[in-house]
């Protein structure tokens, strides 16, 4: 062979190593393929640590290592058809229109007012995934509320250095009953890519981080009261098309992390049994408290629960019930506890045969 050939194949060899090399470790991105569908579900764990890890570190081909977190819950995400909703709710997200796919999000109380039948609307499309809006039944009135412009949260394909910012927003008066309002804008930035490594293994991700500023506002003409909430949050998204939900995410607003991750359900201590899911529900009324509130817990059977306030270190700060409850709502006085501990955020835990749920609490 001569010289001239062999440089020939040298430089054919190199050329293919080299391609080859830079594929293996390509980004991945992330399209409308990669979204959910109706009847989906998801089971993810929730912590309120990252276990010492800094989450705001990025770059290109990165490893991040989020393996030694330790669950404090779990809990399920489940998406349905628009067109499984109530049907008062498809009158404003008209299938396929408006939204093609929902999500059940779970029942909360407001200012002691009940909210029921709640779900969140999404449109997956080739060029976006976005959130369109909310539905709520308030005593037994159904409130869908679609915002003016839909929240953007991926533009597609999601890929490294891509960015979009947009402005979502809802005002709805209830007449004889209140007023709501939410007003939000969205900075995306795709800044990192790399492996992603969690208690389910390593996977290839792109990492997205939203700047969200939202102003929430809502008041109940009844009780003659309102809340005005202005919220400056950051969310951290590691996305990988093996999963229909960020692999994980980290939620900053202010001192509170959340962390959730797609996870497995063997996790026993903190796991959330599949058997006691919806034995015992509780919610802070009101939340914030300033003087005075208390905790309404729900039980379907009788069972002994043991119920705590927590710091953001996980240290228990209050106990502030142990023991029996019977079936159907009781009410825990959190009057002594908002006067005795700073103002801050916290969270309050019930555990009841085998359960945890964690809920936060905002003290003023």
């Amino acid at each position: 062979m001569t010289n001239k050939g062999f440089r020939i194949i040298r430089t054919v060899f190199v050329t293919a190593f080299i391609f080859f090399y830079y594929a293996a470790i390509a980004q991945v991105n992330i399209t409308s393929d990669d979204m959910p569908n109706a009847g989906d579900t998801i089971r993810y764990s929730t912590a309120i640590s990252t276990g010492g890890v800094d989450f705001t570190l990025t770059g290109e081909n990165y490893d991040w290592d989020f393996s030694a977190m330790a669950p404090l819950f779990q809990a399920v995400d489940t998406f349905v058809s628009v067109s499984s909703v109530p049907i008062l709710y498809q009158f404003v997200f008209i299938p396929n229109f408006v939204a093609n796919l929902a999500k059940k999000i779970p029942e909360i109380d407001t200012l002691g007012i009940p909210v029921t039948d709640a779900y969140q609307f999404f449109k997956n499309t080739s060029s976006s995934f976005t959130d369109v809006g909310v539905a709520v039944t308030v005593n037994d009135l159904p409130l869908p509320l679609k915002f003016d412009n839909p929240d953007v949260i991926y533009n597609f394909p999601v890929e490294y250095g891509n960015s979009n910012t947009s402005y979502s927003g809802v005002e709805f008066e209830i007449p004889d009953l209140g007023f709501i309002s939410i007003d939000r804008q969205r900075v995306n930035e795709v800044d990192g890519w790399g492996t992603l490594t969690t208690s389910m293994g390593a996977f290839d991700v792109v990492r997205m981080k939203s700047s969200v500023i939202e102003k929430d506002s809502i008041y109940i003409d009844s009780i003659s009261s309102g809340q005005a909430l202005d919220r400056n949050y950051t969310e951290y998204k590691w996305l990988s098309p093996e999963f229909i939900r960020p692999l994980l995410q980290v939620t900053e607003e202010g001192p509170l992390l959340t962390v959730t991750w797609v996870d497995s359900v063997n996790n026993p201590p903190t796991a959330v049994p599949e058997g006691y899911a919806h034995e015992a529900s509780m919610q802070v009324v009101p939340n914030p408290i300033v003087n005075e509130g208390h905790i309404r817990v729900t039980m379907e059977v009788p069972g002994f629960v043991t119920l705590s306030v927590f710091d953001l270190a996980g240290v228990e700060v209050s106990r502030l019930y142990e023991g029996e409850l019977p079936p159907g709502i009781s009410y825990i006085n959190l009057d002594q506890v908002a006067a005795r501990i700073p103002g801050g955020i916290y969270f309050v835990r019930l555990s009841s045969s085998g359960m945890v749920i964690t809920q936060k609490l905002v003290v003023r």
